[in-house]
């Protein structure tokens, strides 16, 4: 969307804190950097440290926005932009519209996110007044939906629908993930969170195990480093790669369910086994599973039981009726109108609403 915006002439700036500064760069997108400089700077771990991983994660996103009030209130009184962009977990945004007066859209990362837990944490860490900012109480957001009608929930607002368009970071791909004459590919990623835990090294081995079983070749999405050595040695590859490019030479991702990973799988068609643990991963998960799309696993019991996960990648690689289902959302992904027609129609409706508030 805001390659979109910028290629149909808009200034576009993208305002992180400074520890995120790079990976905008990546994208090729212009970054001004605020506070904090590292992530562990901004928290509070005393008062997460017993908070379950949804509130914590919210009470942390929360904590790094109040760190940038300073420097985003001066970026914005100096550049003065017209229309504030944010996505569902993001309080800067939503703080910087609100006290500058400014035009806000919340654009979504795949299906719609509950507003409870967002809303906790504002209240915990700012107070009453988040309560005056778009999508946190009674002030609206223009909504851009990137997700599936068929995967979207019933309890979403209705937005601006657009085409997902799977964009997984800076990645060279290698020429064999490419070749068509190959045998069944299974691909498992835990992205960059899960990788870290203290269970990865676990989790990489059982599901390694579940897969291996199935006579396919496994691809590891992970750096390296996170991956032992004796797991490694057993899949085809173990390497960062974009799992939106990736997904369409699988003929399975057994993965964490979060969101980039899940709509990206959903965007090339393919199924799903899914291992959630967090935020909206579980949501995911269920989602995936009750559309036939996949499977859900559990990562206790992934973590506990690898017989209850190769029975579950042994069925949806047998069973084409997942991937005919995940077929069926990758069509209604095709169908949704793409990034250029929707960053048109989002600078539409919001000189509409300008021109309305000035009337």
């Amino acid at each position: 969307m805001l390659w979109a915006l910028r290629s149909s002439g808009h200034d576009v700036r993208v305002v992180v804190p400074a520890f995120f500064v790079s990976t905008v760069l990546q994208a090729g997108l212009p970054a001004i950097a605020t506070a904090p400089a590292s992530e562990d700077r901004a928290l509070d771990v005393r008062d997460d440290i017993d908070d379950d991983h949804t509130t914590g994660t919210y009470r942390r996103i929360a904590r790094i926005a109040d760190a940038m009030a300073d420097d985003v209130d001066r970026i914005v009184d100096g550049w003065r932009p017209h229309l504030v962009i944010s996505d569902p977990m993001d309080f800067t945004g939503r703080r910087a519209a609100s006290e500058h007066g400014l035009a806000h859209a919340e654009h979504w990362i795949g299906g719609f996110l509950p507003t409870e837990p967002r809303t906790k944490a504002a209240r915990h860490v700012f107070g009453a007044r988040h309560k005056a900012w778009p999508g946190m109480g009674s002030v609206t957001s223009i909504m851009v939906d990137p997700c599936p009608p068929g995967f979207q929930s019933a309890a979403a607002p209705r937005g601006i629908r657009t085409r997902y368009v799977p964009y997984n970071g800076l990645s060279v791909v290698p020429p064999w993930l490419m070749d068509r004459a190959r045998p069944r590919r299974v691909l498992i990623t835990f992205g960059t969170v899960v990788s870290q835990g203290g269970e990865a090294r676990r989790l990489f081995e059982r599901t390694l195990e579940a897969t291996a079983a199935q006579d396919v070749e496994v691809v590891i999405a992970a750096r390296p480093g996170t991956v032992p050595q004796e797991v490694a040695q057993r899949a085809k590859a173990v390497q960062w790669l974009p799992v939106g490019l990736a997904a369409q030479n699988c003929d399975l991702i057994v993965h964490h369910g979060g969101s980039s990973t899940t709509m990206s799988a959903l965007a090339h068609g393919v199924p799903q086994v899914v291992c959630p643990s967090m935020l909206d991963q579980k949501d995911n998960a269920r989602r995936i599973e009750e559309l036939g799309a996949g499977r859900l696993v559990s990562v206790e019991t992934a973590l506990t039981d690898g017989g209850e996960l190769a029975r579950a990648v042994q069925e949806v690689l047998r069973d084409p009726g997942y991937a005919r289902s995940a077929e069926v959302l990758r069509d209604e992904n095709n169908a949704a109108p793409p990034p250029d027609r929707a960053a048109a129609q989002l600078v539409r409706t919001w000189l509409k609403e300008e021109n309305n508030c000035r009337h």
